[in-house]
């Protein structure tokens, strides 16, 4: 039973591995097509072509898996069946859940490697791969630069911060304006200061004055030209580098939608992206458990192109009703949860009746 196990593991892995090659160069090629051009137009060196497109595989591995896992689960199971290995399985003694569950298990280790991936090494490539071709190709001067005009932040101790410009290296701010609230969310206190400089471990202000306020109105006004005030900010909090979302790992984006919801800013696109990040790993799995039941069904009643047809347009069924749930999801239809995890549950469920009812002729088996 072991051999056998591990033969349909040996047939599904080697038939992943050639799908995902061939779906991997199937869009680079499209992809080589539609950016040649430019590359060329803009004088851009050889080995900056030839790094772009090694360096963006890893993001397109990521959105292949499950493509990759739902045709190599298909061709696998409608091979076994048309040579009648699957026959020869079961009159062994050999359940479904048997024959099938090397697939499953493999299907549970691509997605976990897919999030892995996105965790660890997309991000890191994606950087590089949106360098060459934002910066040295089409010379956006502003990609990768830390934000340096109109900050705002609201801070660990509630404190609203307005700052003109800063100077990442130096670690200096102009024109700061810092808006300290009561317990009540009014104003107790307003610090205005020309330029603001860390030194050591604590922000030097110059140049400008406090405000002390009641709830009748303004209380007093204090001038100063050098002074320093308990505040929680560093220069680590204002000198945060803007990335796109495919160069964030899934901690970066959490850690982004903390800071964020702090500086009292809407999170809830942030919290769709990382659900969707965190969810589509996991694809993979669902459309294993989807094309299971249909491809061993389908084979019954016609060849190869019939089964892969069933299972492709099931796929898209699938991948319409994700990106519809993600829209929904976006506008504030759906919750980030739902939007981005409620396909998944859904097409699991559908996958696991398909299995129950796969040898039955009642709608529901008990």
């Amino acid at each position: 039973m072991m051999i056998l196990k591990k033969y349909v593991l040996f047939q599904f892995v080697k038939v992943y591995l050639l799908t995902t090659v061939g779906l991997i160069g199937i869009y680079l090629l499209v992809d080589f097509f539609e950016r040649l051009d430019e590359f060329v137009s803009r004088n851009a060196p050889f080995i900056d072509l030839v790094s772009y497109y090694l360096y963006k595989i890893p993001f397109i591995a990521n959105y292949m898996a499950p493509q990759g896992v739902l045709l190599a689960t298909v061709i696998t199971l409608a091979s076994l069946a048309r040579n009648n290995e699957f026959t020869a399985m079961k009159a062994c003694g050999i359940s479904i859940t048997g024959i099938t569950f090397p697939i499953i298990g493999a299907s549970v280790f691509v997605a976990l490697l897919v999030l892995a991936n996105s965790e660890f090494v997309a991000p890191v490539t994606s950087q590089k791969m949106n360098y060459i071709f934002l910066y040295k190709v089409r010379n956006q001067m502003t990609y990768g630069k830390v934000p340096e005009k109109d900050l705002w932040l609201k801070s660990k101790d509630q404190s609203i911060w307005s700052i003109d410009s800063f100077n990442p290296k130096s670690s200096k701010l102009h024109g700061v304006i810092i808006l300290i609230p009561d317990a009540g969310f009014g104003i107790k206190q307003r610090i205005d200061a020309r330029t603001a400089t860390w030194v050591v471990d604590k922000w030097n202000f110059i140049d400008g004055y406090v405000r002390q306020f009641d709830k009748d109105g303004l209380v007093s006004t204090e001038y100063f030209e050098n002074r320093s005030f308990p505040v929680s900010e560093i220069p680590s909090d204002f000198a945060k580098v803007s990335k796109l979302p495919e160069e964030m790992s899934l901690r970066e984006m959490y850690a982004t939608i903390q800071v964020e919801a702090r500086e009292g800013k809407d999170t809830s696109q942030k919290w769709i992206e990382l659900h969707r990040n965190l969810s589509y790993p996991f694809i993979s799995i669902v459309l294993a458990l989807i094309a299971i039941p249909l491809s061993l069904r389908s084979s019954r009643h016609g060849g190869l192109l019939f089964c892969v047809g069933v299972n492709l347009g099931m796929g898209f069924v699938f991948s319409f009703l994700y990106a519809i749930s993600i829209s929904l999801g976006r506008g504030g239809t759906f919750g980030p949860i739902l939007a981005a995890w409620g396909p998944n549950v859904l097409f699991t469920a559908l996958g696991f009746y398909l299995l129950l009812t796969l040898d039955s002729e009642k709608a529901f088996p008990i």
